[in-house]
């Protein structure tokens, strides 16, 4: 049987960016799901390319390798330059030991019809500026979407993590202080009430 008579993936539109890659059938955790292929550039030649696409300049097919190299998925790649983008991804990619292929793999069970998603998580040597992270924005919704496709640096995402965390921690706060305000509401109105039934009980007071 050849192996790829039953392919794992299928491309559809996505909700997310243009088209997408979707799970045909029921995906294993752990399962090897397709090879991210395209020509091997050096990062010189990956930064002086031309946009693939005018339109959405900030879109990209390349995938960098730990030996210094860019698979340009825009050329000579298949399907997986199709797979988006999420802050919760459900793949991940996966080098070899030689570090010159990268494999797509499930990083859970992926049910049919599930889009593939990876995080980018692209890198930049400018500083990494507001207009910069809304140049290549993350639309994934998530709830730990940080907004951006880029890898931000440890400090920032901390840093969002706190403000998160603090914003959290004063809307508790917020709530622990309307419920005392409405129990002591609650006291006074029983008060109330019991000296209504108390003049019900005996008229003459």
């Amino acid at each position: 049987m050849a192996l790829n008579a039953h392919p794992w993936h299928e491309l559809k539109q996505s909700s997310l960016h243009g088209t997408g890659v979707f799970a045909a059938r029921h995906i294993p955790a752990g399962t090897y799901i397709m090879e991210y292929e395209g020509k091997r550039i050096s990062a010189q030649a990956a930064d002086e390319m031309e946009p693939s696409d005018p339109n959405d300049p900030y879109h990209t097919f390349f995938f960098s390798l730990t030996n210094g190299k860019i698979i340009d998925g825009g050329n000579g790649g298949n399907d997986s330059r199709f797979i988006n983008h999420s802050c919760e991804p459900n793949c991940e990619g996966h080098e070899n030991a030689q570090g010159t292929r990268v494999y797509i793999v499930a990083l859970r069970n992926i049910d049919e019809g599930e889009e593939l998603l990876y995080d980018y998580a692209l890198t930049i040597d400018d500083e990494i500026t507001a207009t910069l992270k809304s140049q290549y924005a993350c639309l994934c919704g998530a709830e730990s979407c940080r907004g951006t496709m880029l890898a931000l640096p440890d400090a920032e995402a901390s840093e969002d993590a706190d403000i998160e965390k603090v914003s959290s921690d004063e809307c508790e706060k917020k709530q622990a202080k309307r419920l005392r305000k409405l129990k002591k509401r609650m006291r006074k109105l029983e008060k109330k009430i019991d000296r209504l039934i108390d003049l019900l009980d005996d008229p003459k007071r």
